[in-house]
């Protein structure tokens, strides 16, 4: 019987995804040709990559969260995160945006934080398979993350808002 119970509340727990892999938050509006449209506290907007209109190269999925930060996540066609940028009066959790990269962000902070003796200022990562920028101050933070080379072709780093 406790089995049972056990499987059952594994089941009702929400699954999270992350950079790297599907979309941590639900995707609940479809696109439109205008751009964006918001439903329910998310928004979806489709772009396409060099012009492309019939073809989006990927999606940016919209959600606020409780602390009132929005965060963005930048998903494929084949439903992969491949970039995330977020803005608000919190940060969001990073640990589970970052998903499997976490342990990378950590340690590239750890490194950063090492190389320049120590203080305080933006968190930003630079690896050949991470890029994660934080910024802003108590009650205003800003940032984005991206996996350079998932980036879909014709997207870049720019691109990432």
């Amino acid at each position: 019987m406790l089995v049972v119970a056990t499987a059952s509340f594994a089941a009702a727990v929400p699954a999270y995804a992350g950079l790297g892999g599907a979309p941590t938050y639900p995707v609940t509006a479809s696109s439109t040709s205008a751009g964006a449209l918001s439903l329910g506290g998310a928004a979806v907007a489709r772009y396409a990559a060099s012009g492309n209109a019939a073809a989006p190269a990927y999606t940016v999925s919209q959600t606020t969260l409780p602390s009132g930060t929005v965060v963005n996540e930048y998903i494929t066609a084949a439903n992969t995160v491949f970039a995330l940028s977020w803005e608000g009066p919190t940060m969001p959790p990073l640990k589970t945006l970052l998903a499997t990269y976490f342990p990378s962000y950590v340690q590239g902070l750890t490194d950063a934080h090492a190389a320049q003796g120590g203080g305080y200022g933006a968190a930003v990562v630079h690896q050949s398979a991470l890029v994660v920028e934080t910024g802003g101050h108590m009650g205003s933070f800003v940032g984005r993350a991206y996996l350079p080379q998932a980036l879909p072709q014709g997207v870049s780093a720019d691109d990432i808002k």
